[in-house]
């Protein structure tokens, strides 16, 4: 199965990479054309598609629950109100790649710090994903305000931000977003039977050797990462990993995380590759925000397992 993936997903790359391809004078302006547009747009679908299906994944697992996501359970939200806080909060160093980043992981890492305390006091999954949305809702306030009191400027630069784009990566900042990617994947597929374990609960894990603090520490660091990173580059894109891995496990029928991760890898880098490639072929009509493409797909099939969950 995942061979098949493998090969959809390399003529998926090559289907986006030439609908990316305009006309040139020459090779020279085709290499620029390559590394400066074509191949940062690639990269950003393929590692945003992966790394928020498997951030989805890890949180699931962490919270026992097949609605939790970094977008649901306010992890994007946390990332996007640091972000905002950098872009209108009259920093000099906004246009700093560093502190792009290093607000954005921030924030998702105490988003998801909260959401766990909060999972802590709340068992019940409605009351939880409330909070979560209520968690989603204040941090959108505090946005609105900042762009009351921001300069123009700057509230059209975080409104072209929010919408979710996969133009905004450089060819510079590519090899930093692949590498961030690579650590955090290695670093899931090193507790796959930890995760595994959590399937049978916490209690059961601990019984089964498995060290709780650590494993809790590292699920929040890897989904801070994975989600900090990709909606600090690439603006808040929902509902991917929030269906991405419901539908893996809908697919696989297993709760073996290493196939789990896999699928989330290949599917969610195939999915929001799609999405962008389905953007392309509308562009010579009108400009679909990708944020509002994955919204339009994902919102229904989230739905659609509410409703057969009920």
């Amino acid at each position: 199965m995942f061979i098949g993936f493998t090969l959809v997903l390399v003529l998926s790359c090559l289907v986006h990479l030439e609908l990316t391809k305009v006309n040139v004078l020459n090779e020279v302006q085709a290499n620029i054309l390559w590394w400066e547009f074509r191949f940062p747009r690639l990269v950003s679908a393929l590692v945003a598609g992966a790394g928020l299906s498997l951030s989805g994944l890890l949180m699931q697992n962490l919270f026992r629950n097949p609605m939790a996501g970094p977008y649901v359970l306010g992890i994007n939200s946390g990332a996007s109100l640091a972000t905002a806080l950098l872009m209108m909060g009259g920093f000099t160093f906004v246009s700093s790649n560093l502190g792009l980043v290093g607000s954005a992981l921030l924030g998702a890492m105490l988003a998801a710090t909260f959401m766990l305390f909060v999972s802590w006091r709340i068992q019940q999954t409605t009351s939880l994903l409330l909070v979560g949305l209520m968690f989603a809702s204040f941090t959108g306030s505090i946005e609105s305000v900042l762009q009351s009191w921001a300069a123009p400027e700057e509230v059209k630069q975080f409104f072209l931000w929010n919408m979710g784009s996969l133009q905004q990566l450089t060819a510079q900042q590519a090899p930093w977003l692949i590498a961030i990617f690579g650590v955090a994947v290695i670093w899931s597929l090193l507790l796959v039977k930890a995760l595994n374990a959590f399937v049978l609960g916490q209690e059961q894990a601990f019984q089964l050797g498995v060290r709780i603090k650590t494993v809790r520490f590292s699920i929040l660091a890897i989904t801070a990462i994975l989600a900090g990173s990709v909606t600090a580059y690439c603006g808040p894109i929902a509902f991917v990993g929030l269906a991405i891995p419901n539908l893996g496990r809908q697919l696989l029928r297993t709760q073996d995380h290493l196939h789990l991760i896999l699928f989330c890898l290949f599917f969610g880098a195939f999915f929001l590759l799609a999405c962008d490639v389905f953007s392309l072929l509308l562009e010579p009509y009108f400009s679909l925000p990708i944020n509002v493409l994955t919204s339009l797909i994902g919102a229904p099939y989230i739905a659609y397992l509410v409703l057969r969950r009920s």
